[in-house]
């Protein structure tokens, strides 16, 4: 299924839905052709200008233009390691959404064996200070600049147990979403993937950790 066919499950018919980092506006599309009320918040004009219908407004993950309790979902997708102060954009994401209301959200791997925005194995497996020169000299360093951080150096990446500290600290409950798809296809397994999954993959393979967040 689609990314907004997954959320959608989460969400009453008609139900609000906030998309943080709305970028090109495909999810705020998907959602829409569902049903729901959908809107968004980004950071950048260019692609405020690009996304759809309007409902995008120029935003900032820690300073959502909306009223408590307004939203039944948040989309917050490849948005953390971009964002100036990622605890202050996960009590902004808390606020707005109504009581047993839901998030998904990601973050990076600290320890990730590969890195998406720099499509690079194992750099994450340094430390931060050797990243710059070795970026520079194969010519794939970035600048930080109006769609937030991208430097390296300066985005936000985390282990796992730091994620989990900061989703409580939010006031969220949290489910790793991959281990509830490893529990729904393995079977009688479930627990043998599930070992394997957190004791290796999880830790220091996969780039990104993804979250199903519930408000209580």
């Amino acid at each position: 299924m689609s990314h907004a066919e997954y959320c959608g499950q989460f969400i009453k018919p008609g139900g609000k839905v906030l998309d943080v980092g709305s970028g090109r506006g495909d999810f705020l599309r998907g959602m829409a052709s569902l049903g729901f009320d959908a809107r968004g918040v980004e950071s950048s004009p260019e692609r405020i200008f690009s996304a759809t219908g309007g409902k995008v407004v120029r935003a900032s993950a820690e300073d959502l233009p909306f009223q408590d309790n307004y939203f039944d979902f948040v989309n917050c997708a490849e948005v953390s390691e971009h964002a100036d102060n990622p605890a202050k954009m996960l009590a902004e994401i808390f606020r707005v959404l109504k009581s047993g209301g839901k998030c998904y959200i990601s973050f990076h791997n600290r320890c990730g064996v590969y890195d998406y925005h720099y499509h690079l194995y194992f750099i994450n497996w340094m430390p931060r200070a050797w990243t710059e020169p070795i970026l520079k000299f194969l010519g794939k360093q970035k600048k930080d600049g109006q769609a937030g951080r991208q430097k390296l150096i300066s985005m936000h990446y985390y282990t796992c147990g730091r994620i989990l500290r900061m989703l409580r600290d939010a006031g969220f409950s949290a489910a790793d979403i991959r281990a509830e798809r490893i529990k729904k296809i393995s079977g009688v397994f479930h627990i043998l993937f599930l070992f394997f999954y957190f004791c290796l993959l999880r830790p220091f393979y996969f780039n990104t950790f993804h979250f199903l967040l519930a408000k209580p």
